[in-house]
């Protein structure tokens, strides 16, 4: 029978390049963990690759630090006080000195967000504004990196390092009572109480990670030394992390960000990434794929991602969130792909 862990590698983009975060994500835990520990520190800096233009380390490797460092001390506010301290102007290397050089809560917020494409592969963060309230998600698209829950709470905590710089603190400190988290873990995997960490209430098992708070944060004004409004570098930086980023990889992290948000549509994609439809077609024949085998095999790829983290849900319901009218047209698909049937995979799962 064939086991759970044994589903076919059949796609052409996710094993072909490494998800990579950019070293400097590191710094934040440096002089948090025991001695004992350091060395898996440093051997993670040794990961990196032979391009010192992008000194990166593989995603993967980096979220399963953190949470084997929160594991070994069972301290949960590991990941935030990484967050908490992480030094802003090392972003990315010379990257992160215009968030540092914001004069506000909102344009370093906003300047993080937009950086973030570069700092780290196969995730979305956003900022948006509704009414009085405002909130920064973040997620990894990547359906194979999990458990990632302190890895949410590390890049949360450099979120709320921002808004805490905010001068007038007074107001910053009142407003803190209205900010509240979300994030993807349930409550169970988190070994100690999230609330109590965050001085914030904290919801659990959502479609992302999350921190809301009151819209008028956004024009608090931030300590700067030298303000920075030169955002070459950064634009420069992500033109050219877009260039060398494979169109097959673009695609799928635009279908794993939309699954469950939005109907997949390739004229609207294609727009996006910043070509008509047609000329998307043709590269992506260039790169020995097309636009369903890619919509496939992220499917198919968030599917196992499903049944790992939402165990409570039908079959019918998973195929309903991977965007699948009929439930039987998910089934159909995922024994082609797998060999097995959804019902059977999860059996195999749970033994």
């Amino acid at each position: 029978m064939l086991q759970a862990t044994t589903v076919p590698q059949r796609t052409h983009f996710h094993r072909a390049t490494t998800s990579q975060v950019h070293a400097s994500a590191l710094n934040g835990w440096d002089g948090l963990v025991d001695a004992a520990d350091v060395p898996e520190l440093h051997a993670l800096r040794d990961t990196r690759p032979g391009d010192i233009s992008r000194p990166s380390i593989p995603l993967a490797e980096f979220v399963r630090f953190s949470e084997k460092m929160v594991a070994r001390r069972r301290d949960v506010s590991l990941p935030w006080a990484a967050g908490m301290r992480f030094d802003l102007a090392t972003l990315g290397g010379a990257l992160g000195e215009p968030v540092l050089g914001a004069t506000r809560v909102g344009s370093a917020l906003r300047r993080l967000v937009d950086l973030f494409v570069v700092l780290q592969d196969c995730t979305e963060m956003t900022l948006h504004r509704d009414g009085d309230m405002a909130a920064v998600s973040y997620r990894i698209l990547d359906p194979d990196i999990w458990p990632r829950h302190h890895d949410a709470v590390f890049t949360l905590g450099i979120v709320a390092q921002i808004i805490l710089r905010g001068q007038g603190a007074g107001a910053t400190a009142g407003a803190w009572d209205k900010v509240e988290f979300v994030f993807e873990a349930e409550a169970h995997d988190l070994p100690g109480p999230m609330g109590k960490v965050l001085n914030a209430p904290c919801s659990f098992g959502g479609d992302t990670n999350q921190m809301r708070f009151p819209a008028a944060l956004l024009d608090l004004a931030l300590p700067v030394e030298r303000p920075n409004n030169d955002l070459s570098l950064v634009n420069r930086a992500i033109v050219e992390h877009r260039r060398r980023t494979p169109l097959v990889e673009r695609l799928a992290q635009a279908v794993w960000r939309d699954l469950n948000c939005r109907p997949i549509e390739q004229d609207r994609l294609a727009r996006e990434i910043g070509m008509s439809a047609r000329t998307m077609r043709r590269k992506l024949a260039e790169e020995a794929s097309s636009f369903q085998e890619v919509l496939d095999e992220c499917r198919m790829r968030q599917a196992l991602f499903e049944f790992r983290t939402r165990p409570d849900l039908s079959i019918a319901e998973i195929a309903l969130r991977l965007g699948y009218a009929e439930h039987s047209n998910f089934t159909r698909a995922f024994h082609r792909w797998s060999g097995v049937s959804p019902h059977c995979y999860r059996l195999q799962m749970a033994h």
